[in-house]
């Protein structure tokens, strides 16, 4: 009985000591005149992250360059209602790297596009209200940018592999016409920890700030952003390669606001 007590206090330290989800398993060996039977204890350790990411898309239809192997219906140029193609796609892979490292992430899939593109923010201006209420840690507009020369290259390598450049966008409400302004001071040091944190992994795959003149609906929720991936030059594997390194910098970046 004390073989087993030490045992499951062992395990129960582990459990406590770990940060990462892992199984440990735990055998006490039989002995002929232990007086126990052989028991194996599998302890299941959780991350200990408790940060929350509201993830979605007001131009959800924005696609990218078709290659051999992502061929879709386009509603028009470099735009598509297909998931698979579009930025719900791209979404769901940052979505995907975000929850394996033990972040809770609600990925808003809902189409804001429609009936008309112009009106779209308004649109998803009231699912982001609705997220606010709930309470994240951070709010995300997942976007596609538009190609320029200016912009200089197109790719950077992650893994060897040619991945999308992001670019993060955020709105001050310096227009005379919004009463209500975004915390914009707030909203841009959370990126610009994230762009460098995303640099620091891949030179130069994030383009840095971009501050606007409009809100973007960040005076909605803070700390919020708008991240481009890549632009309509780029392929879909490109855009999807780029979301590994961003997941990890978002982790650094709530690894910092802990310490």
């Amino acid at each position: 009985m004390k073989t087993r007590f030490f045992v499951m206090l062992l395990a129960l330290l582990l459990f406590a000591a770990s940060g990462q989800a892992q199984e440990i398993d735990l055998s006490i060996p039989a002995a002929q005149e232990s007086g126990f039977t052989l028991e194996v204890i599998s302890v299941t350790a959780q991350s200990r992250r408790k940060q929350r990411v509201f993830l979605y898309h007001t131009h959800t239809y924005e696609a990218y360059e078709m290659d051999s192997e992502n061929q879709y219906l386009a509603t028009e140029t470099w735009r598509t209602a297909d998931s698979d193609y579009n930025m719900v796609r791209v979404g769901a892979a940052l979505t995907d790297f975000l929850r394996a490292a033990g972040i809770e992430v609600t990925h808003d899939t809902t189409a804001y596009e429609p009936p008309k593109l112009s009106t779209a923010y308004a649109r998803s201006l009231e699912g982001l209200k609705t997220a606010a209420a709930e309470g994240y840690d951070l709010y995300i507009d997942l976007h596609r940018d538009s190609y320029s020369k200016g912009n200089g290259a197109n790719t950077v390598l992650w893994k060897g592999e040619p991945a999308a450049r992001l670019l993060i966008l955020i709105g001050q409400g310096s227009g005379t016409s919004f009463d209500e302004k975004p915390d914009w001071e707030k909203n841009g040091k959370a990126a610009q920890y994230i762009s460098d944190a995303v640099n620091s992994l891949a030179m130069d795959m994030c383009r840095g700030i971009s501050y606007k003149s409009g809100r973007y609906n960040q005076q909605a929720a803070t700390p919020s952003m708008l991240i481009e991936v890549g632009n309509n030059a780029n392929t879909l594997p490109e855009a999807l390669r780029a979301m590994e390194p961003l997941a990890q910098a978002i982790c650094q970046y709530f690894d910092m606001l802990e310490n």
